[in-house]
């Protein structure tokens, strides 16, 4: 049988039999895990024939085989876990191929946290897609953009860039209505199939560039992880955007605005270039200033040009040639660029217009993995409304405070005549997992709030316990900004708010 170019919704009937054989079969990111007698299960496949020689025989075995392993079955054992829809009508949806008895999918399915489950082309390494219009699925750069993404509830959701759907398929829980673009048809064509498998009928999937499909629309929520690639090449959609250094990434920021609400949020993923000497969030600023927007700039990683390289083109190391030669033109692309680093994180928006003077805040972050932050990042915007509510000085003097209940404080000694402290750290266990360091006298101030006195009093106990005695006054002025600071960024919270 001929493998459709994207899958079939022709016939929803046997789509919704898929997902009935998935779902029966525990085709779910806990149950593959279990399956594996792993706490949490990565795929890589080069352990193929070790992950499949550790499942014990059954249906979720069959499907896990078929649809993330890449491997075949026997005929008759995929005519089984799909029973009682027909192996046949699976297949002329495009997602599986049967000869000589075996049988083989055509697509990976990869289960998604909210009970989703995304089909897209299956996974040939980052340089191995065989085709410019590849669709990729579930990676880190999906999973972090979901995780910083704000959920609540909207009446229009844009997912720009949208891939095989994972965001737009997400967002239409909290939204009315979702409209997911992306420049490639194949894209649409897969969005179009994972709404069926997911049972969602409030996505609108449109083929078009950047803001093309929803110009003059504006939406209560806009996420996008574009293909912000900083390439010579053009060698993947879903990657290279064939655009100079950063220029799409910073189009994509600079007109995003316009398309949202007032108080809508947009999360979304971007590299950037940074020059010899340069601040890491110096270029980001210049994009997102005086946009209408407070924003949040999120730094995760920088790499010089040449790790880079190696990054976006490992999969050739198996040809040196081949290998040699991408690093040298990649190379030589961000020479002529000036480039010294380039920098990968996220960029949250939200519109505001008419209160006061817009903020950007800046944070980097050091942390190995980006865990679920959207309480966090409510936290960030709320203390930045709470401040202007109060103003700097006596109002914020008179608010209760208390510190966030996710936080833990390290600590640094040296031993020797005696034991001496030399470095406290306060740091978030989850969210952006932000970390300060902390001085011996923010630090006993900290230790005051307990969400019931207002900060000022904290302000004037820490003074009066402090061994040195210092001038209650300048001690508030001195130690203020640092609590400020700590409210900025989710570390202190006003009484009653987590």
């Amino acid at each position: 049988m001929k493998t459709l170019d994207v899958p079939s919704v022709a016939d929803p009937a046997a789509i919704e039999g898929l997902r009935d054989a998935l779902d029966r079969s525990d085709y779910t990111a806990d149950g593959i895990s279990r399956a594996f007698g792993e706490e949490s299960f990565t795929r890589d496949l080069d352990q193929v024939p070790l992950y499949v020689r550790r499942l014990e025989p059954g249906p979720l075995a069959t499907l896990i085989k078929l649809f993330l392993l890449d491997t075949t079955v026997p005929s008759a054992e995929a005519a089984a876990v799909l029973d009682p829809i027909a192996l046949e009508r699976v297949e002329a949806l495009g997602i599986l191929r049967s000869e000589q008895g075996r049988t083989r999918a055509t697509v990976n399915l990869y289960p998604s946290p909210g009970d989703l489950i995304v089909a897209s082309d299956q996974y040939e390494g980052v340089n191995g897609a065989g085709r410019a219009d590849h669709v990729l699925g579930l990676s880190i750069s999906s999973r972090a953009l979901g995780a910083l993404t704000v959920r609540e509830p909207v009446t229009a959701a844009l997912d720009l860039g949208t891939g095989s759907g994972i965001q737009a398929l997400t967002a239409a829980a909290h939204a009315t209505w979702v409209v997911a673009t992306d420049i490639n048809p194949r894209a649409i064509g897969f969005v179009e199939f994972n709404k069926v498998l997911n049972g969602l009928g409030n996505i609108d999937a449109r083929q078009g560039s950047m803001f093309e499909p929803v110009e003059g629309s504006r939406f209560g929520l806009i996420v996008a992880n574009p293909p912000y690639v900083i390439s010579p090449d053009s060698d993947f959609v879903y990657r290279d955007s064939g655009r100079s250094g950063d220029s799409f990434s910073e189009e994509l920021v600079r007109r995003l605005p316009d398309f949202l609400v007032e108080g809508g949020y947009a999360s979304l993923l971007v590299e950037w270039v940074i020059g010899a000497g340069e601040e890491w969030s110096t270029r980001l600023r210049g994009w997102v200033k005086g946009n209408g927007c407070d924003v949040l700039l999120l730094h995760y990683l920088s790499q010089d040009p040449l790790s880079y390289a190696a990054v976006w083109n490992h999969d050739l190391r198996r040809d040196p040639g081949a290998y040699a030669a991408a690093l040298d033109r990649w190379v030589e692309y961000d020479r002529n660029l000036d480039v010294e680093r380039i920098g990968w994180g996220a960029i949250v928006m939200r519109r505001r217009g008419g209160r006061g003077e817009n903020w950007i805040r800046a944070i980097s972050s050091n942390a190995r993995r980006i865990a679920p932050a959207e309480p966090h990042i409510r936290r960030i915007f709320a203390a930045q409304d709470y401040i202007h509510s109060l103003g700097i000085g006596n109002g914020l003097l008179q608010g209760v405070f208390a510190v966030a209940g996710d936080h833990r404080f390290e600590q640094w000694f040296r031993l020797g005549e005696g034991s001496v402290l030399e470095h406290t750290t306060m740091k978030l266990e989850g969210g952006l997992m932000t970390e300060v360091p902390v001085d011996p006298r923010t630090l006993s101030v900290l230790g005051l709030l307990d969400g019931r006195r207002p900060l000022g009093d904290v302000l004037h106990q820490a003074a009066a316990d402090d061994p040195e005695r210092p001038d209650p006054g300048l001690f508030a002025v001195e130690t203020l900004p640092a609590i400020v600071r700590m409210l900025e960024l989710g570390l202190v919270v006003p009484s009653g708010v987590e």
